[in-house]
């Protein structure tokens, strides 16, 4: 045999092991007959490729693809293979169900009700009934799960109640028996604290009636005055119309511009009063020299000598001029040769002299 030949051989051998270690490990013998279905589950959660296909307890083949049902894309289609020569009915069942144990994968189990022959059985191909099992339904069959549920009442009746009592319990400081006795308490109070809110709740039903109908006579004044207030909203409208038509604008420039002018002018008048608050303070340091006595005229206003000396020259100025008046003689004297003058007659109404006369008499009644 050729060297050629040896590696084709092997070669051969190679693919065809690699082939079906590839479709072992997905749960299918080559070597073995088998038939493929199909079933339509809900929820695969936790089922894989090469997951046990089961009838009895019994592995009989694989799952060998999950993929979206074209059909339905809220549910799944699951393609599995069955090895050997089994022989199922058209009204086999695939469950889809928890594993029987704590540890294990979910899986399809098979369930029929007899044997078929002939035309009876499937030929491969076929799209099987599915359904699906819980934890307990997977562990316990349906004859055992009402023996199982009266068991677990049997041994756990006793055992609750032994809690419960020693839940409710308060001796022994128990925390939880004293808090659950608390909690009773409060909704004791709770209770008879709704009681009196309804009894307050039915006393005050008239109050409340009697609040609804005032309350109901105010929405109807309301509403009477209601065409009140659109009058009045419609004439503000047409107020505020009015001052956009009117030139706002100028008439607040004119009012601006004459507020500037009186400024300017409460400026100048500022400045006047300033000035006459500054002459009134010289008036005024005047006016309390001339008070006190200091300069000429406050002399003349406070010295009565200077007011009794400037009376008494005014008098001999008046008696002067009227004896220049009645006596022009006696101060223009024209002489040719040089004749004496008449001596000197002091007139009998002389003022000077009644002046004189009267007083001595004013001395004596004063």
């Amino acid at each position: 045999m050729s060297k050629e030949l040896k590696i084709g051989i092997i070669s051969l051998i190679t693919i065809v092991v690699m082939i079906w270690g590839y479709q072992f490990l997905k749960g299918k013998n080559i070597f073995k007959k088998g038939y493929t279905f199909e079933v339509v589950l809900g929820n695969v959660e936790g089922l894989d490729v090469a997951s046990p296909v089961e009838i009895n307890g019994l592995v009989v083949g694989a799952v060998s693809s999950i993929k979206v049902n074209p059909d339905n894309v809220r549910s799944m289609l699951v393609t599995f293979d069955i090895e050997g020569e089994f022989q199922l009915p058209r009204d086999t069942r695939a469950i889809y169900a928890a594993p029987s144990g704590i540890i294990g994968n979910r899986k399809i189990i098979l369930e029929f009700d007899y044997l078929c022959s002939g035309e009876d059985c499937l030929k491969g191909g076929e799209r099987l009934e599915g359904g699906s099992r819980g934890v307990l339904a997977s562990v316990i069959t349906g004859d055992e799960v009402d023996v199982f549920i009266r068991e677990m009442r049997t041994e756990l009746g006793p055992m609750m109640d032994t809690v419960i009592q020693r839940l409710t319990s308060t001796e022994n400081n128990n925390t939880i028996g004293t808090s659950l006795a608390s909690l009773d308490q409060t909704m004791s109070n709770l209770a008879a604290l709704t009681g009196n809110l309804n009894e307050l709740v039915e006393s005050s039903n008239d109050n409340l009636n009697s609040s609804l109908a005032n309350l109901a006579i105010v929405m109807e004044s309301f509403a009477a005055t209601n065409k009140d207030l659109e009058n009045m909203i419609a004439n503000l409208s047409t107020i505020s119309g009015q001052i956009v038509d009117a030139d706002l604008g100028g008439t607040l420039d004119k009012t601006t511009e004459t507020i500037e002018n009186t400024n300017e002018l409460m400026t100048e008048l500022k400045t006047t009063a300033e000035k006459m608050s500054g002459s009134f303070d010289d008036l005024n340091s005047i006016l309390t020299k001339v008070e006190t006595g200091e300069g000429t005229i406050g002399k003349l206003l406070n010295d009565p000598e200077i007011y009794y000396n400037l009376e008494e020259t005014s008098r001999h100025l008046a008696l002067l001029l009227q004896d220049l008046r009645l006596n022009p003689k006696r101060y223009v004297r024209l002489s040719v040769f040089g004749r004496k003058g008449n001596p000197y007659t002091a007139p009998e109404d002389d003022p000077a002299f009644e002046k004189e006369r009267a007083a001595p008499v004013e001395e004596k009644n004063n």
